[in-house]
């Protein structure tokens, strides 16, 4: 920003862009809505009503606090149907092209607080298609007096177009409900082209570069990522000025130097904190050398937060939809007393494709999800850990952790080390370590995993278990035994020698029926399918397909899908409404949230995945309230990475979810999921028909949590059900001449944990498995377990 209007001349990159002295005449201006028209009109916004000079050497001008002066003087939006329109567009027209260089804003100096606060900007030849401009922008609030002289901001580089929007992303406004939003004046100037400075792309060759993403190797935190250059204040600078904002910090590719421990500050926001690089092999954060020399007081190079106080007291389960991934933590050399990386959410957020190594195996801990209580739920996926004391540590007795493709070697303690949490974990493989796999307690899912031992690990068990286990497939060599049940209660199993284990319990499976075989669904698994991804450059922005007569972006969206284009994606930090149903249908094959904001207006944006279009569609990256209706047979569908992102399949198609925090169901067709939270109240989940796999469930309220009917199949394969509400209400579990295998945890602090477990009914009989007859926790925790419960007719 450059304050005032009597500078004349700016350097840019290294060429010369010369101002003109006087605005761009004749300007108009039209918006998505005005409350009273001519008095709130958006012309006002190009006239000179309202206007004086201040007399001083500079000639700036002063806009009055009088909105109503000479019958209206300034613009502000009005109502439609979502209420207040306090996310509005304002289109610009100039006449003719001009090459813009500047603007000045005066914002809406009537009443500071509808003033537009953080705006994106797109351009347009011919005001149907839009392009978006780079930059984005913060307009400061007004002053809220007569001497109000707006701020001039700055185009770079300076963009040559006829129309010019401002879309609104926020106002000065905070807290309530929602209000209108407003401005003053606007002038555009106009400057000679000049060259933009050289610098990286701001989406670096992984996001378009109007996408919102703050890279570190731009301005203003310039980043070198030369392997030389300490980076630490640079990358810590971004992390302090956009933790919270559901923004992307960027490492672009490059080796970061850090000399000190990156941090997101407990207890600032709720968490929507995204920190991601190019790939692991592009994207390298390396700690200098002999810089975390003390093993009894470790420092992590990256931490994640929490939502508590930095002591790590008074902690609260709502740090949100961290999304970390993309990159390399290298701890260096002489650094014995370095954790790699502090990963924490809660609801939603996944750790994926991420490397963590010590290259001189002297590390305490590689991944540390156990340093605060209550994380989870949250995804850990595609994840390798190399060279510390322990690979990966987990604790606490909230919310669940799911992880899946986890590869840890030579840690000479332990491969993974767990004190109580409830884990989901599938085709972990630990080779080199001591003793492989570590839980004190807590309820544990371990499937298709494998254990090589070294040396010393002949004198220890692969997987030792203090609490509840479930295993099968597992493979291991060179270890005392496979298993060791440390369970004292409850009817313990005998330890598994192993070398191979094919299915496990440390208490013995739960059935109601007599012919029912006491083992899990077992059903096939498939993973979720890779998309091809299009080059940054190719995707289309939902933005550039809005209308200032459309009366939200439904229509942009359907738009943008039958455009032609594959991939589609919602700029960050933006909020966007729809109240039509959205149908993918054609080409596209990939919509990306850039974890932006979409609502419906009355109830949830409704988005159908029809039978013609594309063979495999992913949804990803999104807040908001969005229902998707998958009512193709042929088709696939992705959803990953959804907070409110919920729906139902119908059509018999295939479903993968990914991390998803929303309300499903599920009539036909196959469906798996890894990273599945759902808490509404009553029945959670409904499965009518359907064959469903889920890696990972968490749970709140009270009601039943599954109920398979009509043929269904249901396999839950771990998890936790937080029992806050009216849990006797209603059994944890109901099925109806339906197969259906369960392994979860309970945890309820309420005094009310659930009094019936399960129903099951076949044909006209039916037979309840209450909580007397199951495995109990602790009694701080007030739950039950199911280690495993089948309910499987044999034929």
């Amino acid at each position: 920003m450059i304050p005032r209007l009597f500078m004349t001349l700016l350097v840019c990159g290294s060429g010369l862009a010369v101002r003109a002295a006087d605005p761009i005449p004749n300007v108009t201006a039209r918006a998505t809505s005005e409350q009273v028209k001519k008095l709130f009109a958006a012309e006002n916004l190009c006239t000179e009503v309202g206007l004086t000079a201040s007399g001083t050497a500079d000639g700036a001008r002063l806009l009055t606090t009088n909105g109503y002066a000479g019958g209206g003087c300034m613009w502000h939006s009005g109502y439609i149907a979502l209420g207040a329109d306090e996310n509005p567009i304002v289109e610009f027209d100039l006449g003719k092209r001009f090459t813009v260089g500047r603007f000045h804003v005066w914002n809406h100096n009537g009443n500071p607080s509808r003033g537009f606060k953080n705006v994106s900007v797109m351009s347009s030849d011919d005001g149907q298609t839009w392009q978006p401009v780079v930059q984005s922008f913060v307009f400061t609030k007004s002053s809220g007096r007569d001497d109000y002289a707006g701020e001039d901001y700055e185009f770079q580089p300076p963009i040559t177009a006829r129309w010019l929007r401002f879309h609104c992303e926020s106002t000065h406004r905070t807290g309530g409900n929602r209000d209108l939003a407003g401005l003053g004046k606007v002038r555009f100037y106009e400057s000679e082209p000049a060259r933009a400075a050289a610098s990286v792309p701001v989406g670096a060759g992984v996001f378009p570069d109007a996408s919102g993403v703050i890279n570190v190797k731009q301005v203003p935190y310039r980043a070198k990522g030369d392997g030389r250059t300490d980076d630490t204040a640079a990358i810590q600078k971004a992390i302090d000025d956009w933790q919270g904002s559901g923004r992307t910090i960027l490492l672009p590719e490059g080796t970061y130097l850090i000399s000190r421990p990156l941090r997101y500050t407990p207890g600032k926001g709720h968490g929507y904190n995204n920190f991601r690089g190019v790939s692991p092999s592009r994207t390298i954060l390396r700690l200098r050398d002999r810089t975390f020399r003390d093993a009894a007081q470790p420092q992590p190079v990256l931490s994640l937060g929490f939502n508590g106080r930095p002591d790590g007291t008074g902690v609260h389960a709502d740090w949100f939809n961290n999304n970390v991934g993309q990159f390399t933590i290298d701890t260096g050399t002489g650094n014995p007393g370095a954790i790699g990386l502090q990963y924490y959410s809660n609801n939603a957020g996944a750790l994926r494709n991420v490397k963590i190594v010590s290259p001189d195996a002297t590390g305490v801990i590689g991944l540390d999800l156990g340093y605060a209580d209550q994380n989870g739920p949250c995804l850990v996926k595609s994840v390798e850990i190399d060279g510390f004391a322990t690979g990966v540590r987990s604790g606490a007795t909230v919310n669940s952790q799911t992880a899946e493709d986890i590869r840890v070697t030579n840690c000479s303690k332990v491969g993974w080390e767990n004190g109580g949490q409830c884990l989901s974990i599938r085709r972990l493989k630990v080779q080199g370590t001591g003793a492989g796999f570590v839980s004190t307690f807590g309820l544990v899912a371990l499937i298709d995993s494998e254990f090589r031992g070294e040396g010393r690990a002949k004198t220890v068990p692969a997987v030792s278990s203090g609490e509840t286990l479930f295993a099968r497939n597992l493979k291991t060599s060179g270890y005392l035994m496979a298993i060791e049940n440390r369970r004292t209660k409850d009817q313990p199993t005998a330890n598994a020698a192993g070398p191979d284990v094919t299915e496990w319990v440390s208490t013995a499976p739960l059935t109601l029926y007599p012919n029912t075989a006491p083992r899990s669904l077992n059903l096939p698994i498939r993973e979720t399918p890779d998309v091809m991804l299009d080059e940054p450059s190719s995707w289309v922005n939902v933005r550039s397909f809005r209308q200032v007569s459309d009366p939200d972006d439904s229509v942009a969206l359907q738009r943008a899908i039958d455009s032609g284009a594959t991939t589609i994606y919602f700029p960050a930090g933006g909020q966007f409404f729809m109240s039509q149903p959205i149908e993918l249908r054609k080409t596209v094959r990939r919509i990306v949230g850039m974890f932006a904001t979409v609502q419906g207006v009355n109830g949830p944006a409704k988005w159908i995945v029809s039978e013609s279009g594309a063979s495999a569609v992913v949804i990803e990256d999104f807040r908001g309230s969005i229902q998707v209706d998958h009512q193709a047979k042929a088709r696939i569908l992705i959803v990953r990475n959804g907070q409110g992102l919920g729906g139902q399949l119908s059509g018999g198609g295939d479903l993968f979810l990914e991390n998803v925090v929303a309300d499903w169901d599920f009539s036909r067709g196959r469906m798996w999921a890894r990273q599945f939270n759902n808490e509404r109240e009553g029945t959670h989940i409904t499965n009518s028909g359907a064959t469903i796999w889920i890696l990972g469930l968490k749970t709140e309220r009270g009601g039943t949590l599954i109920e398979t009917r009509s043929g269904g199949a249901t396999e839950l394969l771990g998890g936790l059900s937080y029992t806050t509400t009216q849990g006797k209400l209603a059994p944890m579990f109901v099925s109806s001449d339906a197969r259906v295998s369960y392994v979860i945890g309970e945890v309820c602090y309420s005094g009310d944990p659930y009094r019936q477990l399960v129903r099951e009914q076949r044909g006209a009989e039916a037979k309840t498995l209450d909580r007397s007859g199951v495995p109990l926790r602790p009694s701080f925790l007030q739950g039950s377990q199911l280690p495993l419960f089948v309910g499987n007719p044999e034929k």
